[in-house]
Parts: structure tokens; sequence; C-alpha cells
């Protein structure tokens, strides 16, 4: 069956999955489940599931905003292909408008849709005695995405993704077992989240695309890196030794601060699990230069599994 020229099979591909970006999901639901952990939360509760899909919601509502929002509005992902974002291995989302995969029309509606799901069952927690602080951070997260477009021409695109992936999900996690939980202990547990997928993810997720989006005017340390690298006559590309070197900066902090937070008796001592994927992300930044795509991918597989030993350890203590 075809709707106009595109196979249905492929329109719901797109519609369900590929503009979801579940690459993401173990960051937003890590620092969800990080946040009910924090706060002594029952994970066979019923409460902590359904939170969990309104995290998750947001998450795929703002990543389907964003493929909107980026075509239509600050037209990063328009035009020919050396114009626009670039494809990733672990992400297909930017491109699917510009194909003719699907309308804008048709994008936004999906995003509506996710945003409705996500006030539903809200609304419906709220009613089995959630605090009436919820809905707020619901609505924040369904507006986070129209900051993210514009965040990228203004040098705040790491700190709405940032607070998109760490303090958010972490809030609403908290508030789904707990009406008034501990905001500075939670809030500082999720930077490492936001650390991994924002201050040091975007610069690997933007290199690619930062050639044609730097003519458009983005603002933003992500690009900034690109920018400041040196260009390699022979090969006609950047050299990747500035971002292998501000990633690893940006992870080396990340490891300090938790074994901060470990010091102080905010982080549980099982957390240090984590640190077993310091030596493959490091690994992972030398051999970037072979095969970048590839490496990409399988650094933010690393950067999920960090998340996954941090949320083990904190649950299991």
């Amino acid at each position: 069956m075809l709707i106009g020229s595109i196979p249905l099979s492929t329109k719901l591909k797109a519609w369900l999955f590929t503009l979801e970006r579940y690459f993401a999901l173990p960051f937003f639901g890590g620092s969800l489940f990080l946040g009910v952990a924090l706060n002594h939360g029952n994970f066979g509760s019923l409460n902590v599931w359904l939170a969990f899909i309104v995290g998750i919601a947001l998450m795929c509502g703002g990543h389907v905003w964003n493929s909107v929002l980026d075509y239509a509005w600050v037209k990063l992902d328009k035009g020919e292909v050396e114009d626009r974002s670039a494809e990733k291995t672990y992400t297909g989302g930017q491109n699917l408008i510009e194909n003719k995969i699907v309308s804008v029309r048709e994008t936004a509606i999906v995003a509506v849709v996710w945003d409705i799901i996500a006030f539903i069952i809200a609304g419906y927690l709220i009613s089995r005695g959630v605090s009436w602080l919820f809905i707020i951070f619901v609505v924040i997260g369904a507006l986070i995405p129209f900051w993210y477009s514009v965040s990228k021409f203004n040098y705040t695109h790491e700190l709405c993704l940032g607070i998109a992936c760490g303090p958010l999900p972490a809030i609403i996690g908290s508030l789904a077992v707990n009406g008034s939980p501990p905001w500075v202990n939670v809030l500082l547990v999720s930077i490492p989240c936001a650390i991994v997928l924002s201050f040091a993810g975007l610069a690997l997720d933007e290199f690619p695309d930062a050639s044609a989006n730097l003519k458009k005017g983005v603002k933003s340390l992500a690009y900034e890196v690109w920018k400041w690298s040196d260009w390699i006559p022979t090969i006609g590309e950047k050299s990747l030794s500035t971002l292998q070197w501000y990633l690893t900066g940006w992870f080396l902090f990340m490891f300090f601060y938790q074994g901060l937070l470990i010091q102080l008796n905010i982080l549980k001592p099982l957390t240090g699990l984590a640190f077993l994927t310091f030596p493959f992300l490091m690994a992972c930044m030398l051999k970037m230069t072979s095969n970048f795509k590839k490496w990409a991918a399988i650094i933010v597989i690393v950067g999920a599994l960090y998340v996954i030993l941090l949320l083990v350890g904190q649950i299991v203590g």
C-alpha cells in the first residue's frame, strides 16, 4: 500500500521509530530512574512505570518536534545534502522531511500525539496522588524542543539539551514517588547524564554538521570545536584532534564529578561500576580517526552503558 509514492511500511517506520531517535532512551530513561532510585522509590510501583512512559513520550515528542523545527523554522535540515545536517549511523531523523518520506504536517501530528500521551498519563498520575508539580515539569518538557531549535544560535545549545536529558527526567522520576524530593541532590545526580549526552555528546553529534550549519549562523560550543580544528589539505577534512581532546576533557570531568558525589554519599559506592566504561571511551578516542561514523556510534553505545551502570549501582547500592 502506498501513501503518495511512499510505501505505508516506510511511513510507519518513520512515524514510529526513526523520528523518535530511540538511541537516546538509555540517557533520558536512566536519568528518570536515577531520580526514582535517589528517592528510594519502589520499581514495582505503577506510578514509576507511568512516569517512565511520560518521560519517554516527552523524549519522543521532543525529537519529532526537532525534525519539524529544524526543517521548517531554523532550516538546518533543509537544502541540498552539503547544505544540511548530516545523516548519522545512530539516528536517521534529520533528513526524512527533505527526502519527502514524511511531510511537515505528518511529522507535527506525530509530535503532538506524543505530547498528548505524556499529558494524559501525567493527569492520571496526579489523580493517583502524585504532586501537582509533576504537570509543571511535563509542560516544561513539552516546550523545551522550541528552545532547543533556537538554542543552536545563542550558545545555550548544550545547556538546553543538558536540562532536557538530565535534571528534567530526574525530577519527573523523583516526583512520581516523592512529593517533596531532595531537589539539590536530584539535580546533582542528574549532571553526569547531561554531560555524556549533551556537553560531550553534542560536539560528537554536530561535528559532521558543522560545515553546513555554520553557514546558517549557528553558535554553540559544539560548533566551536569544529571551527577551531585544523584543516588537513591532503584529505580535505578537519582534523579530529581538537574533538578528541574536547571529549576526553568532558569524560575526565564526568568521572571526577561522579567520584565526588560518591565521596559526599549522594551516589552509592557501587555506582563506581560506571568507571569500567572509561578505558573503552579512551579506546574510542584513539580509534575515531580510522572510521569516524563507526566509532561515533560506538561512543554513543558506551555512553549509554555508562548511564546504565550508574543506575544499576545506585539501585543495588
